[in-house]
Order: structure tokens, then sequence, then C-alpha cells
């Protein structure tokens, strides 16, 4: 039999990848492995929480990556290769830079790839393998095969799965859109509970884009899924648009369900920040709603994660002050409060190349650099400096070691969740350590595509 190993390369080049607890399953090389003929022998291994063995006998070698992932990646696929081995690679950089990633793998896919894999692996047996591959067509989520949680290390904090795919925002920083399109897709309720009901862990992480879905549609469709979870046993988090506050059935038939976190990308707390990004369903709700937003979901006993982006064009030097001051009147759990990034596929990166705003390209070296915690463009209304100074501003007036407990002591006042107080203690506390440990490195990052 031949063996296929999956990759999912590691991130610990800059700064993540290094707590276990915050670590999920690559749920994309799971399916593809569950899309596998069972003529072949197949493995998974995730770099953020095991080691790859390079001398482990391999036939095929199929590596994923985003973009921060992308110069690892790279290392990894000329290791094998280096070994005789054929190398395939996937995922969003590879969809969005063919060419770049042609350098490095036998064959690169472009697009999701389940419903074309097996048609990859037939060329492969061929000796035809092609260069290129590109999915035509978002595949439906329908029919798809049992994911084969068994090939996972058993090293993973949370449990995950993904019921949608797809998402309606399109912000002009994401490259969601660009790779799993505008329009979300489903997976039948049936197939999702049955998938839950076989997890033996009850920690869980839904890793939809949103799990509100879109529309009416989407709303139905998710109070479906939590009356169907309601009798799992399960504590679930999940990311989700702003307007589910807006819901209180639904809210009320999340925490019934075990919905203990949303994680709700806010983005800024000024409107002209929101304005810059498109973030055009954050709009809808004045800036003075969040407020309420996070105190109705309090009031269900659920914990909010809060994703915001610094350094946007409609940003001052005054939004750090700003955003101290809404993390602490709000009471919000846990932030991610990320420096403006532009990934390529999305309309941000080709802004700032139009406008010559980027700071790092020496690519592919410099990917390694696009992980949201380094300045990599020239922002609009401030220094670099000021920007970074920034950021780090507002990690140490609200999640040092000792603010990120005090935090997590007021979440489980508003939630009564001993889960949620601890999960928001580590969000919060390995968010500052990861910014401190970009203040360190800034200037000595080792290029991971130049050794092993």
């Amino acid at each position: 039999m031949k063996r296929i190993l999956f990759v999912n390369p590691s991130t610990r080049s800059t700064v993540f990848g290094r707590m276990k607890m915050l670590s999920l399953q690559p749920l994309g090389l799971g399916l593809l492995a569950s899309w596998t003929p069972y003529s072949y022998t197949v493995s998974i291994v995730d770099e953020n929480v095991e080691a790859i063995d390079f001398d482990a006998r391999a036939d095929l070698v199929a590596v994923t990556a985003t973009t921060v992932q992308a110069p690892r990646a790279y290392q990894i696929l000329q290791e094998f290769r280096r070994r005789g081995v054929t190398t395939v690679l996937g995922g969003i950089h590879a969809s969005v830079r063919p060419q770049e990633a042609s350098q490095y793998a036998d064959s690169v896919v472009m697009g999701e790839a389940e419903e074309i894999w097996v048609g990859i692996l037939e060329d492969f047996e061929r000796g035809e393998l092609k260069s290129m591959y590109r999915a035509e067509a978002f595949p439906t989520l329908e029919a798809m095969p049992r994911m084969r949680r068994e090939l996972f290390a058993d090293k993973y904090f949370v449990q995950s799965v993904q019921t949608s795919r797809g998402c309606p925002c399109d912000c002009n920083f994401c490259s969601v859109t660009s790779f799993n399109g505008r329009k979300t897709r489903y997976r039948p309720i049936r197939e999702v509970i049955d998938e839950l009901a076989h997890l033996k862990e009850n920690r869980l992480f839904i890793a939809d884009d949103s799990v509100l879905g879109q529309g009416s549609r989407g709303i139905d469709r998710a109070r479906q899924l939590f009356e169907g979870m309601k009798h799992l046993g399960k504590s679930w988090g999940a990311q989700a648009c702003i307007n589910i506050a807006e819901h209180d059935e639904l809210l009320r038939a999340a925490a019934a369900s075990g919905a203990n976190t949303f994680y709700i990308g806010f983005e800024s707390v000024e409107s002209a920040g929101l304005e810059s990004m498109d973030k055009r369903i954050n709009l809808r709700s004045a800036i003075g709603n969040f407020k309420g937003v996070i105190r109705k979901l309090h009031d269900h006993g659920i914990g909010v994660i809060g994703g915001f982006i610094l350094g946007n064009d409609g940003d001052t030097r005054d939004i750090f002050d700003k955003t101290i001051d809404f993390i602490h009147e709000t009471e919000i759990d846990g932030c991610q409060l990320t420096i403006l990034t532009p990934f390529p596929g999305t309309r941000l990166f080709e802004q700032m190349v139009r406008e010559e705003r980027l700071i790092y390209t020496d690519f592919p070296n410099d990917w390694s650099r696009y992980h949201c915690y380094e300045t990599v463009i020239r922002p609009k209304n401030m220094t670099v400096d000021e920007l970074e100074r920034g950021q780090r501003h507002v990690y140490q007036a609200t999640a040092t070691m000792g603010k990120s407990l005090a935090r997590g002591l007021k979440t489980l006042a508003n939630t009564h969740s001993p889960t949620n107080a601890l999960t928001n203690f580590f969000w919060n506390y390995y968010n500052f350590k990861a910014s401190e440990t970009v203040v360190r490195n800034k200037n000595h990052i080792r290029s991971p595509a130049t050794s092993l």
C-alpha cells in the first residue's frame, strides 16, 4: 500500500503554535484523508502539536498552508523532495499565489480540494501528476464522508467541527471570500449532530466563519443546530457575527445547548475604522450598541472574545486609549488585538500594493512576518513605531498576568462559568505574551525557508 502523509506546518517561526490549548485540528486535512481511498495508508502530522519525522516512509506528502505558514511549508516540501518524495501543496496561500507555490511543490492545488482529490490521486498513480489543479466550483457540503478523527494527534484541548463554509460580509482584509466564497454553504444538521454525538470529548469549537450563517435561512438553521445539540452535553464556542445578539430566542437556545464563548469581530470601536475595512454589518448597529451586545451575551451566560484590528486607515493616535476604555467599560472577556495586515488575495493587499505601502516584500521569506502582530505596511495616520507601541500599550493595560487574572474573575462573575474564566484568562495572557515576543524578535526573525 502506498503511504500519504498530510502535513499542517508549524507557525512557531513567529509567535504562534506554542500553546496547545489554543490549537485546533486541521479539519481540511482530516477531510481530505476521509476522501482518500482505503487502498492508501494515511497519516496526519500537525506541527503545532507534534514533530515531523522526515525519515518516515511516504510516497506522497500533501501540505496545506496559510500565508504565515508558507515559508515553513516550502521548507518541509523541499526536505521531502530531497528525499525523492512526491509533494502536493494546497490551502489558501497556494490558491492565491500558485506561481510562487509551484517553485516548491510538484503539484499545486487551488481552491477547496475534496471533490478533485480522488482524481489527483489517480493521476499520481499513473505517473501523470499535473503541476497545477484548480477546483472550478465550491463543493456541496452534503453527504460528506465521516471525518477520520483517529488520524489526529491526541494532543488537543478542544475538538472542532465545521458546519458551514463561506461568509457574506466581504471585509476588505479577509481572504475567506476569495477561498470559500460569499454564499454560505451548510452541512445537513443531522450529519453534524451525528458527528458531534460520536465525539468522546465535551469541549468543542465550531469552526465556521459565523455560526449564525446567512439571512433568515441561517437564523433558522442555527436554531435547529442548537436544538439538536441540547442533549449532547457539549461545552462549546464559535465565531459569530455581531447580529447574533439581535435574536433572543437564538441566544437562549445556544446557551441551553452548552454555548460558553462567542468570538466576535468587532474590529474597531470607531465608525471610521469600520468604514475603512468595509465592515458593514457592524455599522448597522450603532457603536454604542457594542456594549449592549456584550451585556446581552453575558446575561445568557455566554462569554465574548472580541477581535480588534489596530492601524487601519480610519484610525488616529487616540484609538489605543479608546480601545482600552472600551475593554474596561464593557468587561469583555477576551480580546485579540491585531495590527492591520494585508493578506494576498484580499482587496486590502491590492490596495497596499497599488499605494506602495508594503514594508516587507522579500517573498516568500517575508510571509513569516504576516502574522498580525507586526506592522508590515505604512499606516496612514501614524508611524510604524506609534502603531506597534500603541498595540503593546493596549495589551499592557488589559492583559498582563495580573490583569488577565482579574478579567478571568470578572468572566466568572458575569457568566458563572469556570470554563469561560479559564479559557479567557489563557486567551488574554497568551496574546499579550505573543505581542511581547514580536517586540523581542522583530529584527531577528530567522527565515524558516533557509534552514531546518
